[in-house]
């Protein structure tokens, strides 16, 4: 390809692939790369994206083994642990926003709120996988009312917050301890008094509150991004593993939508890589997200 970078030899003969090229054979640029143990396949790994950053491409990587620390430091990169909030915290809370929400005015409607509570159902559903139906319910309810209480709604200008504007699981604990005091029906407060056990692991004091409660810290300005889930997946909590990973895939996800609808708009040619490595490690059959992905 003339565009391609050095991918190996055959028979001798040099060969140079565009990864990016597009023909009748060539529909997309998804590639595996399979091969038994030592056999080589983090180095050529590491070869091509080597290359690819080279060509100024945005490169993600989620790495569960700690292969790619030295790499993003040598490209200028960035190391992410997503087992603690040190340096990179997404709040659950934080909406993500599209190209379309960077680029409105305010009084705009957007999807992106309604959207964005329909993803936090399904944060929830992960992080507290024993809840009935009822106090579901009840928790999506409370969950509009934190953002109304911080003045967010569908016609806010996402592109104007902060990350210090959206709410956080401690808001959302002062919320329901609210309603269970005001409360009269015992059925509502049996709901509550379960929501409040639940969500206290998760504000401060809880045993898992370093994660995810406070503002977003996160930020991939960098064009090397290294997801570390070494120390996560180590711990053996599934629960909190899946939730964190639901978290960045959503979040690459955007990116990806983002860069592609940028493109459209202004013809241009931005590219974005993402690497999953060792990817059987993220494979969960009762939880299907990073296959989906």
């Amino acid at each position: 390809d003339e565009k391609g970078v050095t991918l190996g030899s055959s028979d001798g003969v040099p060969t140079f692939i565009d990864f990016f090229r597009r023909d009748s054979e060539r529909v997309n640029s998804n590639m595996v790369i399979v091969g038994k143990s030592g056999g080589g396949k983090s180095y050529a790994t590491k070869s091509i994206l080597s290359n690819l950053a080279a060509d100024d491409s945005k490169i993600f990587v989620l790495d569960p083994e700690n292969e790619y620390t030295e790499l993003a430091a040598n490209l200028n990169g960035k190391y992410i642990n997503v087992a603690n909030a040190s340096h990179g915290r997404i709040n659950p809370f934080h909406i993500i926003t599209s190209l379309e929400d960077d680029e409105s005015e305010d009084g705009i409607e957007t999807n992106s709120f309604s959207e964005h509570l329909q993803f936090l159902e399904e944060f929830f559903r992960q992080i507290l996988p024993d809840i009935n139906s009822d106090a579901m319910e009840y928790l999506n309810n409370l969950i509009n009312r934190v953002y109304l209480n911080k003045n967010i709604d569908q016609y806010t200008n996402l592109s104007r917050l902060k990350a210090e504007d959206y709410p956080t699981f401690d808001e959302l604990y002062d919320c329901i301890l609210m309603e269970f005091q005001n409360t009269q029906s015992e059925y509502l407060k049996t709901n509550l008094r379960v929501l409040m056990s639940y969500i206290a692991k998760f504000s401060t004091g809880g045993r898992n509150s370093s994660i995810w409660n406070g503002p977003s810290t996160l930020s991939t300005i960098e064009n090397f991004i290294v997801f570390n889930f070494q120390s996560l997946l180590a711990n053996r909590n599934n629960t909190i593993a899946n939730a964190q990973m639901l978290l960045v895939l959503k979040y690459l996800d955007n990116e990806i939508i983002k860069n592609r609808e940028y493109n459209i708009k202004y013809h241009a040619s931005r590219k974005i890589i993402s690497v999953i490595d060792e990817a059987h490690v993220f494979i969960d059959s009762k939880f299907p997200l990073a296959l989906d992905f």
